[in-house]
């Protein structure tokens, strides 16, 4: 009995946790309309994949360095951070998110005109491509959000 106890447990976290993910990845697709809406253009990476993965430079207090502008500008108080970041994720069928929890975290990548919010790694359980969060380009181990699938997919 106790080890379906646990394992409903286990399983309700695990929920919690993904559900927080998508949670967060709209929170900051929000404020990325509102920065939009003022500035005719998303915070720009040039390019890069931006992060708040651990050893990235990130730190809480530094809330918005990944994202240029979102907190500066009052659009978020502070980024969020995926609930396990810094762990690795046995769960992964990818080996790098398995074992290098530098790797498991939020990501953000915008060229002024499109962007992709990445939810590295972290995602627990099985991904579906019929899913709203799926990402094609990393289609095992990874959820995204964007405002063009078309131009971000293979970011």
């Amino acid at each position: 009995m106790s080890t379906i106890a646990v394992v409903a447990t286990s399983s309700a976290q695990i929920n919690a946790r993904n559900t927080r993910r998508k949670a967060d990845a709209v929170q900051i697709s929000k404020a990325l309309e509102l920065y939009y809406a003022d500035n005719s253009s998303y915070p720009n990476t040039g390019g890069a994949m931006e992060n708040n993965c651990p050893g990235s430079g990130y730190s809480d207090t530094d809330p918005g360095s990944w994202i240029p502008g979102l907190t500066s500008g009052g659009y978020m108080a502070k980024l969020p951070r995926d609930p396990n970041t810094g762990k690795g994720n046995p769960n992964s069928v990818w080996p790098a998110c398995q074992t290098l929890p530098t790797s498991n975290c939020y990501r953000y990548r915008s060229d002024g005109t499109n962007y992709k919010i990445l939810i590295a790694c972290t995602p627990e359980g099985t991904l579906s491509a019929t899913d709203p969060f799926y990402d094609p380009a990393r289609p095992t181990y990874s959820w995204q959000l964007t405002n063009n699938l078309a131009a971000t997919s293979a970011w």
